[in-house]
């Protein structure tokens, strides 16, 4: 009678585990994320393994690390010397349609805010917070949509957004005021 080995991962700890199972650590990273990095040299894996020190996980004579620390490698290894810096950044098409899609609802919400204070109680908690948060604007959305936009820099519409965003905040907070919400009375 022949005992099959156990099938039952088991955890070891990166200090515990012996040269040939480091090797096979690094061999399943690389295995794992070629296509992420394929101009990034041996050592650089080698010392981003070292540094990160995760736990692996052993299967038999297979060796893996978690999902968890598979992704911290990978944020490392995305952060390391040897990557050619990408400047200017590249958008796709589909990203800058997003982001102007993005513009796009800021101004309207902006657009909305003297229909809302003209009641402000009419209007549910979840669109109330919709619009206001939308018309707060987002600078991150706002930095992406002039990196992105080909054309004229300033947005289509009846508002001009930054005199609209310049009292965005003073105008949703007199809105939350007339709603009598908590702090605002």
């Amino acid at each position: 009678m022949t005992t099959q080995p156990d099938p039952t991962p088991v955890c070891l700890p990166y200090a515990q585990a012996t040269p040939h199972q480091l090797s096979l650590a690094l061999a399943y990273t690389m295995g794992a994320l070629p296509e992420h990095f394929p101009t990034l040299s041996f050592a650089a894996w080698a010392n981003t393994l070292l540094q990160l020190k995760p736990d692996l996980w052993l299967e038999g004579d297979a060796v893996s690390i978690d999902y968890q620390h598979l992704k911290h490698l990978t944020q490392r290894l995305a952060a390391s010397d040897e990557l050619p810096e990408l400047d200017p950044p590249i958008y796709p098409d589909r990203a800058a349609y997003l982001f102007k899609r993005f513009a796009n609802y800021e101004d309207e919400a902006l657009e909305a805010l003297p229909d809302i204070a003209a009641n402000p109680l009419a209007y549910s908690s979840r669109v109330f917070a919709l619009v206001t948060n939308l018309a707060l604007g987002n600078s991150v959305a706002d930095e992406l949509f002039h990196a992105t936009h080909r054309g004229p820099q300033r947005r289509p519409g009846n508002v001009d957004p930054a005199l609209a965003r310049a009292t965005a905040h003073e105008q949703v907070r007199e809105l939350r005021r007339a709603r009598g919400e908590m702090g605002y009375q």
